[in-house]
């Protein structure tokens, strides 16, 4: 869904990111809200310092670029910097209840696209025909990342104020199962690593139980839509049962001969010298010619750090490089956690125009909130500042 404003159809998920940081600025709490690293305040400041300099003012000097491309280059990360200034500032609003809300909106929005397969909803473009059929046995998501969160939550103890209840586990199910709907190959090969990572560290007998009774009711799930839904057996076989059958690696069918095009053009823009500055919005980072003889111009691709070097230049790159090594090394984000979605942007863009980056920054307030700042009873004195 788009708004239409005059020279921009701004998506609504656009304006929602646009409008968070300032409702954020004017809820409150009389708990004390989480605050990081005054090192990661400074390179949060100087990353979006630097992108905003280059785009509005270097850009427009050396490509001659007009303020609109200026803005329309600078939206393509709208996400990241609405995530990265809500880091900036913490959640001003009860964690809490910031916290199930968004659990709820996740859970909710699974829900609705597990119900387009029985009932026609108008929230994708499928042209008269059923979901499954339009999208190729795909069930796409936008919230359908948060699965990696969701399987990490399954194995966080549930004394944990943000581990604990009955909304956390379901929707934690939920996401697993949208993630794997979505059918992407990325995500679902670092599932399975995430999966047997946290299975190792936190071997038990109970637990290889558990594992097991939820394996069996996936796999019996699975033959059942296998054999009744000629679009997902296509992506079952495509994207599954070759790599099982060793017709193709996991890295042949995540990687190779998938991304050739974008590839080369990010080849041709770095060898041209655009690494340095980053492009002028109108020139693509990669073109191709459709099967209907179009043109078609990418302006970004599915490589997260590409977007930020190719659109922002070197400088913008290295520190986006140097946050996320400041969150491992203050161990905001657990080790796991920040490797599935590190990885995952090397193929996908988890880490500048998706949700993916707004549920990292969200869940490292989450993580940093303690049990005492969330539960405790305010007194009057902290009531009012």
């Amino acid at each position: 869904m788009v708004i239409p404003l005059p020279g921009v159809q701004l998506e609504l998920n656009e304006f929602a990111f646009l409008l968070l940081p300032f409702i954020n600025l004017f809820c409150t709490s009389p708990y004390k809200k989480y605050r990081v690293n005054d090192s990661v305040k400074a390179i949060i400041i100087l990353y979006l310092g630097v992108v905003f300099f280059t785009e509005f003012f270097i850009k427009p000097f050396v490509f001659s670029q007009s303020l609109m491309d200026s803005f329309k280059a600078f939206r393509l990360g709208i996400p990241l910097y609405s995530s990265l200034i809500l880091l900036l500032f913490g959640i001003k609003a009860d964690v809490k209840k910031v916290w199930m809300v968004l659990l709820s909106a996740i859970g909710a929005s699974v829900l609705i696209s597990l119900l387009s397969l029985f009932v026609s909803i108008p929230i994708y473009n499928t042209e008269g025909q059923d979901v499954l059929t339009a999208m190729k046995g795909r069930l796409m998501n936008s919230n359908a990342s948060f699965g990696a969160i969701g399987l990490f939550l399954l194995f966080v103890p549930k004394s944990l104020w943000y581990a604990n209840g009955p909304l956390v586990k379901w929707v934690s199910f939920l996401g697993i199962i949208s993630l794997l709907m979505t059918f992407n190959r990325t995500f679902m090969a670092l599932l399975v690593i995430q999966l047997l990572y946290l299975g190792l560290k936190n071997f038990s007998f109970k637990l290889v139980l558990k594992a097991f009774a939820t394996f069996f009711a996936f796999i019996t799930v699975g033959i059942y839509v296998y054999h009744t839904s000629e679009s997902i057996q296509k992506q079952l076989d495509k994207r599954i049962l070759t790599i099982i059958f060793q017709e193709k690696s996991i890295v042949e069918s995540t990687v190779s001969n998938n991304r050739d095009v974008i590839y080369q053009g990010v080849e041709n823009r770095i060898n041209e010298g655009f690494w340095l500055i980053g492009l002028p919005y109108k020139k693509a980072v990669f073109e191709y010619y459709t099967y209907t003889n179009e043109l078609y111009k990418g302006f970004k691709t599915d490589i997260s750090y590409v977007n930020v070097l190719l659109r922002y230049g070197i400088t913008a790159f290295l520190l986006f490089l140097f946050l996320f090594f400041l969150f491992y090394k203050f161990k905001y984000v657990p080790p796991i956690l920040l490797f599935v979605y590190m990885a995952a942007a090397l193929n996908t863009d988890a880490l500048f125009n998706q949700n993916s980056i707004f549920f990292i920054i969200v869940f490292i307030i989450i993580l940093g909130t303690k049990s005492d700042l969330v539960f405790k009873t305010p007194t009057k004195r902290e009531n009012y500042g």
